[in-house]
Formats: C-alpha cells, structure tokens, sequence
C-alpha cells in the first residue's frame, strides 16, 4: 500500500512539475495595434512570458552597471518614448555618449539598431554595446561581468525568474540570457495610438 501510495505521489509530483514547466515557458502573447504585423524574432530567442517579465525587471536594474548607479531606464525613459530627452546621454562613470539616446518605442520594426552602424539588426546585437562598450563607457558592465551575476544571483527573485525564462539550461543566469531577456522585453515596446498615430490616421481618412 505505502508503495503504492508512493507512486501516486511521485506521479502527482512529476506531473505538477511538468505543469510548472509547460507555464514558465508559455508563448509571449502579442498585444498589437491594428494594422501591426507580429514582429520578427531571432530563432534562437524565441519570445516567452517569462523572459519578458524577466527583461522588463532587469531593464530597471541599477546593478547591471559596472556601479550599480544606472539602469537602461537611465536613457530610455518611459515618459519620453524610451528615450531620455539630452542631446547626449551621460554613462555610469560620468563619460557622455556621442549622441543621444535612441527613443525604443517600434524599434521592432527597425531594420538597424544604432545610430551608427547599420551591421546591427537584432536587439540581440544591439544591447550589448551599452552593457560593455568601453568607448565611451555607458553602463560599464565590462570585467564585471562576475560581480553582476553575483549580485544578481544573491536576490531571492532573480535565480528562479531566469531558471523559469531559460527553464532548459543547466547555468541559466548568465550574461548572455540578461542579453536574451532584455531583447525580448525591449521588442515589447510597440505603440499605435499616440498623438501623432492618431493624428496621422484621421488625417489619412477619405473626405
């Protein structure tokens, strides 16, 4: 009977883990404006819930920078399309950028990523320039790339959102998954229905 009772334990267990499984690896669902096609996604980043709810923590974490001052928030403000309003944006350590922030609303759509070299088509590519540039040094992440895991790894919600984001690698949290993950979130940032959306909508109606 105990063995019995046993096997019906483990089977209850196994399959409320494979439930767990099925859930942390659930298909992003896309929220689009009319109009809008789905956007294009890297095979080897497919989009989920989880990596996205991932990304969009990790967008707002000071400690990705090199001193645990900045956050890609710091440049890409909600309230200004993502973008922070300077002429040029300021790094970590004081160092200003060439150019402005670029603003991340749609950038979905871009066919490159960057003011400057049209090499760059994914975000994948993208977002690891302001995590290790070192010229100019914008987050500063380079050579700390330990201490950043570290601290990431010792808050309690961090190892099993990236466990649940990249639920089939055996050493989830790493760098390259912050890349994934902020990728994916940032690909989420899709607008239709500002002023200027609006505006140009009516204005495209017929008399």
């Amino acid at each position: 009977m105990k063995t019995l009772l046993g096997f019906w334990l483990c089977l209850a267990a196994a399959v409320g883990a494979c439930g767990e499984d099925a859930s942390s690896s659930k298909a992003y669902v896309w929220q689009l404006p009319p109009g809008f096609p789905e956007p294009k996604v890297p095979e080897d980043n497919p989009m989920s819930e989880a990596k996205v709810a991932l990304g969009r923590r990790l967008f707002y974490e000071q400690r990705l920078s090199g001193s645990q001052t900045q956050a890609c928030v710091s440049c890409h403000e909600q309230r200004l399309a993502f973008s922070d309003g300077k002429a040029v944006s300021m790094g970590s350590t004081g160092e200003h950028t060439p150019r402005g922030s670029m603003p991340l609303v749609n950038v979905a759509y871009n066919t490159t990523q960057t003011w400057a070299n049209p090499a760059l088509i994914t975000l994948e590519q993208q977002i690891p320039i302001p995590l290790f540039g070192e010229r100019p040094i914008e987050l500063g992440a380079t050579g700390k790339e330990t201490e950043i895991l570290a601290r990431l790894g010792i808050d309690p919600l961090y190892p099993p959102m990236f466990k649940a984001a990249f639920a089939d690698e055996a050493n989830s949290l790493t760098m390259a998954n912050v890349t994934k993950a902020l990728a994916s979130f940032v690909r989420t940032l899709i607008s239709g229905n500002s002023t200027f959306d609006r505006n140009t909508f009516q204005n495209d109606k017929p008399p």
